[in-house]
C-alpha cells in the first residue's frame, strides 16, 4: 500500500511551476521502477509551453533557472552538496550526461515523522544554508540550477523515509495551501500547474 506523508509540504519556489514527471499512481509516476524516485516531482517553469526563451542551449534562458528555491516543510539540514557546475542544456531536453551524480547539487531536510526531503540541481554556490540549519517552511535556501543529471533547469524534490536517495522508501507528498491548476487540492500529479496560495 502506498504510504503518504503525514507532514503537509508547500511548493518549494515561488510563482507557478509546471509538473513534467510526478504523481501518486503507477502511471504517473517519476520513475516508479526507481525505487526511492518513485513518487518524486519535477517542477519546471512552463510558459505557453516552452520551457526556455530563445535559445535553449543556454542555461540562463530557462524560465526555472535562478528562481529562489523554498523550504517545502520545518525540519533540520542533514546533508548538503554544492560545488557541482551546471550541465549543459540543450534545446531538444536531452538529458545531460555532464555529471557523476544525478542529483547534482542537491539538500536534504529532516522533517517530523521521520520523513526526509531531498531537493535537487541546485545551482553551484547559490545555498543560503548548511548542515545542522533548522529552515521553516518557505524560508529560501537556494535557487534552481541546472548541475546533475538533467533535460534543463528544475527542481526535483521527494521525500522518503531514510535518508537513502534511491532506496529508502518513498512516500506519496500530501500538499497544503496550494492552488492546483486553481483549485484547493492537496496531491499534484505530471500535466498540473501548480503553485502556493
Amino acid at each position: 500500500m502506498n504510504k503518504k506523508t503525514k507532514n503537509k509540504y508547500i511548493i518549494p519556489s515561488t510563482d507557478l511551476w509546471y509538473i513534467t514527471y510526478g504523481g501518486y499512481t503507477k502511471k504517473d509516476s517519476h520513475s516508479y521502477d526507481v525505487y526511492g524516485q518513485r513518487w518524486a516531482y519535477d517542477f519546471d517553469c512552463n510558459i505557453d509551453g516552452s520551457y526556455y526563451h530563445d535559445d535553449g542551449n543556454i542555461n540562463d534562458n530557462y524560465f526555472g533557472y535562478n528562481k529562489s528555491i523554498l523550504a517545502p516543510i520545518d525540519g533540520f539540514i542533514v546533508d548538503l552538496v554544492d560545488g557541482i557546475p551546471d550541465s549543459k542544456a540543450y534545446a531538444d531536453m536531452r538529458v545531460s550526461q555532464d555529471s557523476n551524480d544525478v542529483r547534482g547539487n542537491y539538500l536534504v531536510i529532516k522533517a517530523n515523522y521521520g520523513e526526509y526531503c531531498t531537493i535537487c540541481h541546485i545551482k553551484k554556490d547559490s545555498f543560503k544554508v548548511k548542515i545542522g540549519d533548522l529552515v521553516k517552511q518557505g524560508e529560501e535556501i537556494a535557487r534552481v540550477g541546472n548541475s546533475g543529471r538533467t533535460k534543463g533547469a528544475h527542481i526535483h524534490m521527494q521525500v522518503n523515509r531514510g535518508m537513502d536517495f534511491f532506496n529508502s522508501e518513498p512516500l506519496i507528498i500530501v500538499f497544503n495551501n496550494i492552488l492546483v491548476n486553481n483549485k484547493n487540492k492537496s496531491l499534484i500529479k505530471v500535466g498540473d500547474f501548480v503553485r502556493n496560495r
